[in-house]
């Protein structure tokens, strides 16, 4: 899907919105016993259980770790469902289960993997696609920007008055520091003093 403002169509200096939609009805998984199938219907489900065995590894794996290796080449269903499950996409999917209680087993597997599914976080993100003219100003615009910014006097002389700025309050801040210095330094002399007087007056009353 591609979509445009109408203003722009037909013309070279159009952006464009692209997205793609996909729809996807997946077999449920059988037991062979059960379905009673045999031959070519037999080999099939083998196929659709081995295909549905890897899509709920992959989305287990999706649902606990991000950074890991994701199996999405194990088989053709995971490999197209790619995008749709870990990349640029928004996902839906419907799980659906039999009451009947002969599906019991069945309905958990579903149950479970609908539960994985919901932990999985993909990141959509807005597709432009610009036209090669419209691509081509948006560089020469940006390139005129920074071109301009290099060479304009005022952003020289803001930087620099804020550099000096800085330097004041740097000066002002060490002056600040050798005063505490001092006021420390004089407070430790009287504490010294006070310290001495208080010795001597305790020895001056000793008995003799």
């Amino acid at each position: 899907i591609e979509s445009s403002a109408r203003e722009f169509l037909g013309k070279d200096k159009s952006t464009t919105l692209a997205a793609s939609v996909n729809f996807v009805d997946l077999a449920g998984s059988e037991r062979a016993s059960q379905a009673l199938s045999a031959g070519a219907r037999l080999k099939e489900g083998c196929h659709i259980n081995r295909s549905l065995l890897t899509l709920g590894t992959v989305i287990r794996k999706l649902s606990k770790v991000r950074n890991g290796h994701i199996p999405y080449r194990d088989s053709k269903l995971t490999r197209i469902l790619q995008p749709s499950l870990g990349g640029n996409a928004r996902t839906a999917i419907i799980c659906t289960m039999s009451p009947a209680r002969s599906y019991m087993e069945q309905s958990r597997n579903t149950l479970l993997f609908a539960s994985c599914a919901k932990e999985v976080v993909t990141n959509a993100q807005v597709n432009v696609v610009m036209s090669d003219k419209a691509l081509v100003k948006h560089l020469q615009r940006e390139l005129a920007r920074l071109e301009s910014e290099l060479r304009c006097p005022a952003t020289y002389s803001s930087l620099e008055a804020l550099v000096k700025e800085k330097d004041n309050h740097i000066r002002k801040m060490e002056k600040e520091i050798k005063e505490l210095k001092v006021q420390r330094d004089l407070a430790q002399s009287r504490l010294q003093d006070l310290l001495q007087v208080v010795g001597d007056n305790h020895v001056s009353k000793r008995p003799l």
